[in-house]
């Protein structure tokens, strides 16, 4: 036999026990031709398949599938797989049930003797139920009685607290705080209320916030490339603010006002020179006024002033006359050619008035 045909073997081998497990798994008997009978329920209340499946107390098969009816999403079909030798009659109800430790389970309930077409066939189905774990408990005429009894000893209980929660009495506390809730709740109704009336009147407010709010989102999402660059050059920034050498620059600031200071000082000794000098002319000026010193005796005296002025006339007559007749003025000359000199400008002159 060829490694080929071995190995084909045992994978359906394999395969062949990979069913057997699963189909064990859930529940079934593979090597028995069980009943199928599929039941609807509103909810499962957590079964699963391979949970039990009792008539009686007995164990009479088990829970194969639990899916969401495909016809109704609102249903539950439920698939279960029960001895052949079981007869149930299509009257039977199945009740799921719960037990304490929180295990689900199908229980078959109301069942009669049956033959032929009053039992349920393959593939048929029944009418199911969800009891609960009060219902998986006790019997339903134990439950009605015991309903009953809660109801006529809650009734008195119920009528007790009442009494108690109305008693005015300082002393009750329990009283006091339903109370003290009662009114808390007609503040938090009459608060509600308020808000509901400030929604409804600024609705309108409202709606246009949240509008703007939209805009600028889409604002800010839009220049998001502008902001992560705006916010790339502030941290370059910073990093170049930070590497600044700071140290030079205060030194260099330092060296400025040193200097600054130097030129105050020497700006300080200029004006008190100034302010001297000053004070020097002022003293000046004074002496002037009094008469003091040549140039005040020149500016006080009246007499004085003319003789200069006379002088100054007389200088310039003078000059003038020296200007026209420089023969006069000359020392090698003699008087006879001045003279004569004189006779010619005074015929010149003469002949000048005539014309």
């Amino acid at each position: 036999m060829s490694n080929e045909i071995k190995i084909g073997i045992l994978a359906i081998v394999s395969l062949i026990i990979g069913v057997i497990g699963v189909k064990f798994m859930k529940g079934q008997n593979v090597f028995s031709n069980d009943t199928t009978i599929y039941v609807k329920y509103d909810q499962v209340d957590q079964l699963s398949p391979s949970s039990p499946v009792f008539m009686n107390g007995f164990p009479i098969g088990g829970v194969s599938v639990v899916k969401l009816d495909p016809n109704d999403m609102n249903s539950v079909l439920v698939t279960l797989h029960i001895k052949k030798e079981v007869r149930i009659h299509q009257d039977a109800i199945a009740e799921i049930g719960s037990s304490i430790m929180g295990g689900s389970y199908v229980a078959i309930g109301n069942n009669k003797n049956c033959t032929g077409p009053d039992c349920v066939q393959d593939e048929g189905s029944l009418k199911g139920v969800t009891l609960g774990v009060l219902g998986s408990m006790l019997p339903k005429d134990d439950i009605n009685e015991y309903t009953a009894a809660l109801r006529q000893n809650l009734g008195g209980m119920i009528d007790t607290v009442n009494q108690k929660i109305n008693d005015p009495d300082p002393d009750n506390k329990i009283g006091q705080s339903i109370r003290d809730l009662a009114t808390t709740l007609e503040n938090l109704k009459a608060s509600t209320q308020q808000l509901e009336s400030i929604m409804r009147n600024n609705a309108q407010n409202l709606n246009t916030t949240m509008s703007n709010m939209a805009k600028l989102t889409n604002t800010l999402a839009d220049n998001n490339d502008k902001i992560t660059g705006i916010l790339a050059s502030t941290e370059t920034f910073t990093n170049d603010l930070s590497q600044l050498n700071l140290n030079r620059t205060m030194s260099k600031a330092d060296t400025t006002l040193e200097s600054a200071n130097q030129a105050v000082q020497q700006l300080q000794t200029t004006l008190a020179t100034s302010d001297k000098m000053v004070s020097n002319l002022n003293e000046m000026v004074d002496k002037m006024k009094n008469g003091e010193g040549t140039i005040g005796l020149m500016l006080n005296d009246d007499q004085l002033y003319k003789n200069l002025n006379q002088t100054s006339e007389t200088l310039s007559k003078v000059l003038t006359d020296f200007q026209e007749k420089p023969y006069r003025y000359m020392p090698l000359k003699s008087r006879r050619k001045v003279l004569k000199h004189d006779e010619k400008d005074a015929e010149a002159e003469a002949k000048e008035g005539k014309n």
